[in-house]
């Protein structure tokens, strides 16, 4: 009986520093950029589409977005495209859809058309619960 309240006790002593450094790791604020979105989880895994390092990161020259509007905005024949928009805040293309599904496709689309996936970012309209 005594190794077991001598094992509980140190066990004690040991996890509960542990769980609490285990916290503060996990519950530390991101260093992600502000300006995209995380990627939504579907199953468990993070949607390639919408990675951050797959969006629009810096700003693309005007007339090169005014170029590829047209291109991109063939996009919205698709059911659940929102609005594909020139952002010039953040100097990309913002194709704004309603699923991850509608997502994929459209980065298909937009892929297709000779858009460059550096100058679009794609937004869901509502984040979706995982």
């Amino acid at each position: 009986m005594n190794f077991l309240t001598t094992a509980a006790a140190a066990l004690i002593r040991v996890g509960l520093p542990t769980a609490v450094l285990v916290n503060l790791v996990a519950c530390a604020p991101a260093t992600e950029r502000a300006g995209v979105p995380p990627a939504p989880i579907a199953l468990r895994w993070l949607d390639p589409a919408f990675l951050p390092e797959r969006q629009c990161h810096r700003p693309v020259p005007a007339e090169h977005l005014a170029s590829y509007l047209p291109r991109a905005s063939l996009t919205m024949t698709i059911p659940g495209i929102q609005s594909v928009t020139v952002d010039r805040e953040r100097g990309c293309l913002a194709v704004v859809v309603d699923d991850v599904g509608t997502g994929r496709l459209a980065e298909l689309i937009i892929r297709g058309v000779s858009v460059p996936r550096s100058a679009v970012l794609l937004l869901l309209a509502s984040p979706e619960r995982g």
